[in-house]
């Protein structure tokens, strides 16, 4: 045995590597029992103090661990608050460098003033109050300044170490790298009275009077400081208020002098002059001159397609909205969109333009009916009379007779918006081909364009051209003949009223000739088509016309009348079968035509479904019809 106890491993590399389980028998059998229990309790204190050890081990592992994950995150929450500084710093220096507006500070005043409350923040508060009026009650397209007076310390906090408060510390910020203007001003007693002055940009005003109206004497200086602050919009206010002659004054100074911006919009107030003396070519030119300085001033280019529309130079009118749309789908022009006009009523307002030239009139009058009702146009001019127009466009007379136009009324001076009243009349009489009516609204309309440049203008562009056609169709043709010669050459719906006349007449290729020129001058717009159609559906050549009615719609495919005229044609070629789907689809644009449903019920009939047709007389019937439709469709009944 005892060679085999020499032959086991001994010492402290055998306790380390454990106990082996053989060895431990045959020491347990050859030794006393009281050694055999020291010998196993020794091996459980190792044992003991081993898995101590090894627990102390894994508790300071995941002590590490923990705070290595403490450190990450602390770490990333410094990170984070750094980013999260930069980021408000950034904020604010960008802030600062975009801050814009009139800034008004506190004025000296006399100590006198001082002591019955008149401080120099009360003097500068109410020469706020009175230039924040003005600027409310100014309407116009150009966005106005910001006024903000510049005392008081909102934010109480102090930059540690500086004693500057973060709220001054921002304003040297705005000072430093925005664009604001300053008015600083005094106020002082001389012989006559009270003096106040106020300077901004190196530049001053004064105003004087008796000591004791310093409210009116404010509210001057309020007006010349609006004056100077914002030229364009001071001459609008001046504009509405019926100070004409000082608005245009203002207007020339900043087309004559002013920066390149001010050149712009200085143009833009002389050509919306309100004192009647400037015509449609002037208009133009003024638009046109200021687009060749700001090619993307979406008030020139809206006015100007305006102008164009409103002379009817139609395809001029539509390349011009096409440009306006184009600048406002690159996000419009910073300096415009004010008086609650947001860029998506501009885009709406332009888009309407551009599908009325394409005859989408039902659409377009439900488009401005919204535009209306929710206020959110209120500086652009003439809606409703186009909303009136529209619904006369699209043969809904009574909608077009029971029509507000309560929007311009507002908007306008009295006597255009008279004008335009007689010009609907005349317009809407044509519709129910009332020539005496046209005739009548015409005369009111000639009394009242006598030493007005802006509606002389108006008068032989829009009310002669109908009151030409109603003396040719009363039989007067040498009177039609020489009113119509006194239209503009280049006007497109004049054209067309010089080939209907001719045509009356039973002049065809002179006719022809000027329906062709309309077509020539205006090859994008589906009027042009539909009435040549309509002149030859006149004389008895469908086929002509279908050809006609077929471009119309290419162009046009909202627009009632040539689908309409199709029909017709379909009709004189015996072939009402066809003609219904033209009647449908024209429904879609010009529900309440009363010659439509008459025209339909007759190619129903035609047809063979004569319950169809009845329903469509009894519709007809229910609408307005001229005289001579009344007596087509008593036939049917």
């Amino acid at each position: 045995m005892s060679e085999e106890t020499e032959g086991q491993d001994t010492g402290a590399e055998a306790v380390a590597g454990g106990v082996d389980p053989a060895a431990a028998a045959l020491a347990l059998n050859g030794a006393s029992r009281e050694d055999a229990g020291a010998f196993l309790k020794d091996q459980r204190a190792l044992i003991a103090d081993q898995r101590h050890h090894l627990h102390e081990q894994l508790k300071q592992l995941k002590l590490g661990i923990f705070s290595q994950r403490i450190s990450i995150a602390l770490k990333g929450l410094t990170a984070l608050v750094g980013l999260m500084a930069v980021i408000a710093l950034g904020a604010v220096v960008w802030n600062a460098a975009h801050a814009e507006g009139l800034v008004i500070e506190s004025f000296s005043v006399p100590p006198d003033l001082a002591q019955r409350g008149l401080t120099g923040e009360v003097i500068a508060g109410e020469l706020l109050d009175r230039l924040t009026e003005l600027n409310q009650a100014t309407i116009s397209s150009r966005n106005g300044k910001s006024y903000a007076a510049s005392w008081g310390d909102e934010i109480k906090v102090e930059i540690p170490d500086t004693g500057i408060s973060v709220d001054q510390a921002y304003r040297f910020l705005r000072r430093w790298l925005g664009h604001e203007s300053h008015i600083s001003g005094a106020v002082w007693h001389n012989q006559s009275g009270i003096v106040i002055t106020a300077r901004t940009e190196g530049k001053s005003v004064t105003v004087t009077g008796p000591d004791d109206d310093i409210g009116s004497h404010i509210r001057k200086a309020a007006e010349a400081v609006f004056g100077l602050a914002e030229p364009y919009r001071y001459g609008v206010y001046l504009s509405y208020q019926g100070r004409s002659a000082e608005a245009d004054a203002v207007f020339r100074q900043q087309a004559a002098s002013g920066s390149a911006v001010d050149r712009v919009w200085g143009l833009i107030g002389l050509a919306r002059s309100r004192n009647g003396n400037i015509g449609s070519r002037e208009r133009e030119r003024l638009y046109r001159e200021a687009l060749l300085l700001n090619p993307d001033n979406l008030t020139a280019l809206n006015n100007l397609a305006s102008v164009e529309q409103t002379s009817s130079r139609l395809e001029n009118a539509n390349n011009v909205i096409r440009m306006d749309i184009e600048v406002l789908g690159r996000g419009g022009n910073s300096e415009e969109g004010s008086g609650g006009l947001s860029l998506p009523t501009m885009r709406q307002v332009s888009d309407g333009v551009s599908r009325e030239l394409m005859g989408s009139y039902r659409e377009v009058a439900s488009s401005i009916a919204k535009i209306i009702d929710t206020g959110n146009a209120d500086v652009v001019g003439g809606l409703s009379t186009r909303l009136v127009l529209m619904n006369i466009k699209t043969h809904d007379l009574r909608t077009a007779r029971a029509a507000s136009r309560d929007h311009d009324r507002r908007l306008q001076l009295a006597d255009l918006f008279a004008f335009n009243g007689f010009w609907l009349d005349a317009d809407l009489a044509d519709a129910e081909q009332n020539w005496p009516a046209v005739m009548a609204a015409s005369a009111s309309a000639e009394a009242l364009q006598r030493g007005r440049a802006n509606l002389r203008d108006l008068f032989f562009l829009r009310i002669a051209p109908v009151q030409a056609y109603a003396q040719a169709r009363l039989g007067r043709f040498r009177e039609a003949e020489a009113l119509i010669a006194k239209t503009p050459n280049d006007c497109d719906e004049c054209m067309l009223q010089r080939a209907r006349i001719a045509d009356l007449e039973g002049q065809h290729a002179r006719a022809d000739w000027w329906f062709a020129r309309a077509v020539h001058d205006a090859p994008s717009i589906p009027l042009m088509y539909a009435a040549w159609g309509q002149a030859l559906l006149g004389r008895g050549e469908p086929d002509a016309a279908i050809t006609q009615f077929t471009v119309a719609n290419q162009k046009g495919p909202h627009f009632a009348d040539p689908l309409e005229g199709w029909g017709e044609a379909l009709m004189a070629k015996d072939q009402s079968h066809l003609a219904l789907a033209k009647f449908a689809e024209a429904e879609k644009y010009a529900p309440n035509w009363g010659r439509l449903h008459l025209k339909w019920g007759e190619a129903l009939v035609y047809a063979g479904k004569k319950d169809e047709a009845k329903a469509q007389f009894a519709r007809a019937d229910q609408l307005d019809l001229t005289p001579s439709e009344k007596a087509e469709l008593a036939r049917h009944q």
